[in-house]
């Protein structure tokens, strides 16, 4: 029977090899090989590569004489027009219909693989954009992450707009480091030398990071800088705003006079075309309150406030308010000053509930991560005490079984020994994986930076990193209950908890995850728990004592039915283990899954650990070869 099934075993691999050898269909050709470019995709090329700003009728009617022939050439045509229609949608604050725009530039149901390139990156960059508008998350860091990685890989030629957006995800998430480094990628990575338009928006970008960080000289240079290349281009707006922005930092150097001067002719470049801001006119109004011309300051502030109302701004409503009460304050009208105060503390009472009800929100969320951790360990005594009950159950069955077994050929009890053998180590190694899947020192250093980022009052990182938190342990407590997992949930886990580690180690190791796209690992399932143990190891002993920052990277790659997966870190390399038996229990336990997951789907299952001080590198490579199933 043994031989038998092992006969079925080989013939069905021999069938799955001759249809895995069948040619696939050929990708098609990228866009421009071997064809001459039609014209209208050669134009709308050069309109996404020309910068131009994309809003105002002229626009519109810009598309509108576009649209047919475009639509008519063909899809990497219809692309491209669809990323401009959505551009234009994105700066007329319609953000549904810049996405709904964003979604046609690929053939629904078709994956990113099948698609050209720059379209997919295009793509991408557009929903990145419109996102940005409202919150910047976990989510739009994977995704930046990913575009990144698909624009080096494809060699994109515009991945200057790539790196150009990442610098401004990282400056409005605070982190002005990256956001340097990345603005300095993009502006070397910028191909044309003569698009002043675009030069005046590097030196812009640096300019606004060095006054995030206080250094208004610097920021004075790159800015005036900006100045340059924005006179040498026919874009009122871009003047304007550099105009705007030199007279702020120039009054926060000291000299009021001439930032002043740069203020006006900023609003009133603005004022002409109707792009003025509400803090635009605010501060307008104040400089003619300073000169005590009231009824201009009075009028301005009245602009400000009919922005404000539309925008439904608490505090912006607030702050005009209280502008127009200081107003008739200064020409001694104290009735009507008083009448503005209380609209002005009305508004700001409004915009204190507000924040009072998101620190209720942030408490709500710490008290759900006390409640889950209370029904995590409720869950993990239950299934404690029911692991208990199926070993006791399991006994009973060996001995009903070997009673019943006595009279069968020894060729049926050797076959049979070996099963419930394979199942008792399987079982054994479940429940030892089980208890080292969480350890105490983990959860405690992580409450442990939570609690630190409480009591410093960053409302912010403590919410995002709670969240990261809580969705690890619930991923584990999902995963521990099955045999089998979905190959983005183990991922996702992985993420989680390198983004975790990464915080609590204050950015000493960076790291990179090469996923599998989301369409070809779809329906893919492999045993849990497999990769933690080593990326754990790499960041507990590699990391450690080195004099450069580290770096773990994780590269999944779907082969056939088998999951191989690399673990790659820059630390120090292997060392002697000051507790062997402690440093090896996760390769053994690793090494006699796999063993068992070869024997139970007859694929081949390997693991092999790398020392590459032999390549001449630091570091430690983990290689682990895991057969999947489909669930």
């Amino acid at each position: 029977m043994y031989i038998r099934r092992l006969s079925i075993l080989l013939i069905i691999s021999l069938c799955c090899a001759v249809c895995g050898c069948q040619p696939q269909p050929a990708a098609p050709p990228p866009a421009g090989q071997g064809v001459t470019t039609p014209p209208v995709i050669r134009e709308l090329q050069h309109l996404i590569d020309s910068g131009a700003r994309w809003d105002g009728p002229q626009a519109a009617r810009r598309l509108a004489a576009l649209k047919d022939s475009a639509l008519r050439a063909g899809p990497v045509a219809s692309g491209y027009y669809y990323f401009l229609e959505g551009i234009h949608y994105w700066y007329a604050d319609s953000n549904q219909a810049a996405i709904n725009s964003f979604n046609q530039m690929l053939p629904a149901g078709r994956p990113d693989t099948g698609q050209p390139a720059d379209l997919v990156i295009l793509q991408q960059l557009g929903w990145l954009q419109v996102r940005l508008t409202s919150k910047i998350d976990d989510s739009t860091f994977s995704r930046l992450f990913h575009l990144i990685s698909l624009a080096e890989q494809h060699q994109y030629a515009g991945s200057w707009r790539v790196y150009d957006l990442a610098a401004e995800i990282y400056f409005r998430f605070g982190d002005y480091d990256k956001a340097e480094t990345y603005a300095a990628m993009a502006r070397d990575s910028y191909p044309v030398t003569d698009d002043y338009f675009r030069l005046s928006l590097f030196m812009e970008e640096r300019s606004r990071i060095y006054e995030r960080r206080h250094q208004y000289r610097q920021a004075l240079q790159y800015q005036d800088s900006a100045l340059q290349y924005a006179l040498q281009q026919p874009d009122t707006i871009r003047l304007a705003t550099v105009y705007g922005a030199l007279g702020v930092l120039y009054e926060k150097n000291g000299d009021k006079p001439r930032g002043h001067a740069l203020m006006e002719k900023a609003f009133n470049i603005k004022e002409k075309i109707n792009k003025v801001s509400f803090r635009e006119y605010l501060n307008y109004g104040q400089l003619h309150q300073e000169k005590k011309d009231y009824s201009a300051a009075l009028h301005y502030f009245g602009k400000a406030l009919e922005k404000a109302r539309k925008d439904n701004n608490a505090g912006n409503l607030s702050d005009a308010y209280d502008a127009i009460r200081q107003v008739y304050y200064d020409k001694g009208d104290y009735k009507t000053a008083i009448s503005y105060l209380d609209s002005a503390a009305n508004m700001a009472l409004e915009e204190q509930e507000d924040r009072q009800l998101r620190k209720i929100v942030e408490i709500q969320a710490l008290n759900d991560l006390k409640v889950q951790q209370q029904k995590t360990t409720d869950l993990s005594r239950q299934y404690n005490n029911q692991a208990i009950i199926v070993r006791q159950q399991q006994v009973i069955l060996l001995i009903i079984t070997i009673l019943l077994a006595l009279g069968l050929l020894i060729t049926f009890l050797l076959i049979r020994q070996r099963k419930l053998v394979t199942q008792k180590m399987s079982i054994e190694l479940e429940q030892r994986l089980l208890r080292s899947q969480m350890e105490p020192h983990f959860i405690f250093n992580t409450l442990s930076v939570l609690q630190s980022f409480i009591r410093r009052d960053e409302k912010e990182k403590s919410v995002k990193y709670l969240n990261k938190f809580a969705r690890l342990l619930r991923l584990n407590l999902e995963n521990s209950r099955h045999n089998l997992v979905r190959l983005q949930q183990e991922t996702e886990a992985l993420e989680n908890y390198l983004s975790l580690q990464a915080v609590r180690f204050d950015n000493l190791f960076g790291y990179t995850i090469h996923d599998i796209p989301a369409e070809e690992s779809s329906g893919i399932c492999i045993p849990p728990m497999l990769l933690q143990p080593f990326v754990e190891n790499a960041i507990q002993h590699g990391m450690r004592n080195i004099a450069h920052r580290g770096h773990i990277s994780i590269t999944l790659q779907l082969q056939g039915d088998q999951l191989h997966c690399v673990i790659e870190d820059n630390g120090q390399g292997l060392q002697p283990p000051k507790n062997k038996d402690k440093n090896s229990l996760s390769s053994i336990i690793t090494q006699e899954r796999l063993k068992i997951l070869s024997i139970q789907t007859g694929k081949q299952a390997s693991l092999s650990i790398t020392d590459k001080a032999g390549e001449g590198r630091t570091g430690v490579r983990v290689t682990l070869i895991i057969p999947t199933q489909r669930c």
